[in-house]
């Protein structure tokens, strides 16, 4: 034998507590390796920060709109006629949009730049100054169709039980309008039916024997009948002096108080820069 032994070399005890040693060693070394790097921080690992539930459900999952302001919808100032003493005597109602618009702009921030007379205007004087409408049985009833179809186009009717002499009517300002039927009250009621209930004809509901009728909404003035018209004693016609001496008043000492005025008297674009010297300005009606 080679060592001694009967055995082979590799059951020799001899052979396997050299190998049991050398096993012993090279994973001491291993351990005594990654407990050295575990004590440098440069060879920490980092462990990536994971969100528990409910900061996952705190985060806001909606965009933030900044709030709507009146001068988001204004015009510039470059689109101001350069001969706003024209503008104001022309007619408001034979006017383009975009001169319909300084007429009543200039007008309405006119009667409010006034506090001298802005007490002594009645009603109807102010509404026609302010450019709105004023109160009559003809816009009352326009806008008491509005409201009354905007709250019926949402929400559920209640009432009666319609049959063939008193059917459910259905408000609508076409021809047709998409209905959907939930029965009666206790156990009269079913799961919601949906059809289409067009203008002429007389609908039954397939689960309860309901009947339903179209009712188109319209409204029309009377012909040679306006919706907002001018009282006698209103005064319509724009007095052009009323401006400059807002002007006058808001826009002296150095300050600009009221920036329209003094573009539309100065012919300037915000207090600063002339309207000319920007652009070609354009006439009225351009």
């Amino acid at each position: 034998s080679l060592c001694g032994s009967d055995l082979p070399p590799r059951f020799h005890p001899a052979g396997l507590a050299t190998m049991f040693g050398l096993a012993r060693r090279t994973a001491g070394c291993a351990l005594n390796a990654a407990s050295s790097a575990a004590m440098r921080p440069d060879m920490r690992r980092i462990v990536p920060a994971v969100a528990t539930p409910f900061q996952m459900d705190a985060r806001r999952g909606y965009r933030h709109w900044w709030r709507v302001l009146p001068e988001d919808f204004e015009l510039n100032t470059e689109s101001m006629p350069k001969d706003v003493k024209t503008l104001m005597a022309a007619n408001p109602d034979s006017l383009g949009f975009i001169d319909s618009y300084w007429y009543w702009r200039i007008r309405a921030e006119s009667t409010i730049m006034d506090p001298e007379n802005l007490p002594k205007k009645s009603y109807k004087q102010l509404c026609r100054d302010m450019g709105l409408t004023i109160v009559n049985e003809a816009a009352e009833h326009i806008l008491g169709i509005i409201e009354l179809y905007e709250y019926l186009k949402s929400s559920p009717f209640i009432g009666p039980f319609g049959t063939i002499e008193n059917p459910v009517l259905i408000p609508a300002i076409h021809t047709e309008r998409v209905v959907g039927c939930s029965g009666g009250t206790g156990d009269s009621e079913h799961v919601p039916l949906w059809f289409r209930c067009r203008e002429g004809f007389l609908y039954r509901c397939g689960e309860c024997d309901q009947i339903f009728m179209l009712v188109r909404v319209m409204y029309e003035l009377p012909e040679n009948e306006e919706i907002n018209p001018i009282d006698k004693d209103v005064k319509d016609v724009y007095d052009f002096s009323l401006l400059e001496k807002g002007c006058e008043v808001w826009n002296t000492g150095g300050m600009v108080n009221w920036p329209l005025a003094y573009d539309a008297l100065n012919g300037t674009i915000y207090g600063g820069m002339a309207r000319d010297a920007l652009n070609d300005q354009r006439a009225i009606g351009e």
